[in-house]
């Protein structure tokens, strides 16, 4: 099973990475820069509500820890880039006991986002520090042992972080982001002035939070 989970994540890598390669030569003053990263993501709450309502939990909490993964940007304009970020970490979920109040291990989960969107260099990218703004959407696979009834939910992220260039080719990437997922459904009242009271879906989500240092490899 795992040596499945790895050949599909890099399906989904190959596939986005390739789709940027065969453009042809005469685009040449776009670039590509390519980033591995690790660091870490932390906070996120899963409320029990809805379709995973339980009598002696009420949420589950996301442990924080390392996560690890991929960005591939392609330059659109001199200051603007296609993103493509792939996001791994291991964790666990521990259990709220609503009888006392106290937190325990539930699982093990693995919690995979795969997120596109655009990045904003704030100064030219020819200069040696290039601080820039982020964000994205795209969905969070959450592979928990069957603990929730779902696996595949939307997710979203905005952030902001710094570049620094050794040279044309290689570089250093901080940042830092807000990491929302979408999880559990509730069904809530809601008083319309001119209809009554209605019934509407309401959304959690869980808030995390991310960390990463990545290397830059940049193709002109």
């Amino acid at each position: 099973m795992a040596w499945r989970k790895t050949l599909l994540r890099s399906f989904f890598v190959v596939a986005f990475l390739s789709s940027f390669l065969i453009v042809p030569c005469a685009l040449a003053q776009h670039e590509i820069e390519v980033t591995p990263f690790a660091g870490a993501r932390f906070g996120g709450v899963i409320d029990l509500n809805g379709e995973t309502a339980n009598t002696n939990v009420d949420y589950y909490t996301i442990k924080s820890s390392l996560n690890y993964g991929l960005q591939a940007d392609y330059s659109i304009w001199p200051q603007l880039q296609a993103e493509f970020m792939y996001n791994h970490q291991p964790t666990d979920f521990d259990e709220h006991l609503i009888a006392t109040g106290t937190k325990q291990f539930l699982t093990s989960a693995d919690l995979d986002m795969y997120q596109f969107g655009f990045l904003f260099d704030l100064k030219s990218p020819e200069k040696k520090i290039v601080p820039f703004i982020v964000g994205g959407l795209g969905f969070t696979h959450i592979n928990s042992g069957g603990t929730l009834p779902f696996y595949n939910r939307f997710s979203y992220n905005l952030g902001v972080g710094a570049k620094y260039y050794f040279s044309q080719h290689v570089g250093l990437r901080l940042e830092g982001r807000w990491s929302p997922t979408r999880t559990t459904t509730s069904v809530q009242e809601y008083y319309d002035p001119f209809f009554g009271p209605q019934l509407i879906g309401v959304a959690s989500h869980a808030e995390q939070g991310q960390v990463n240092l990545g290397l830059i490899f940049r193709f002109r």
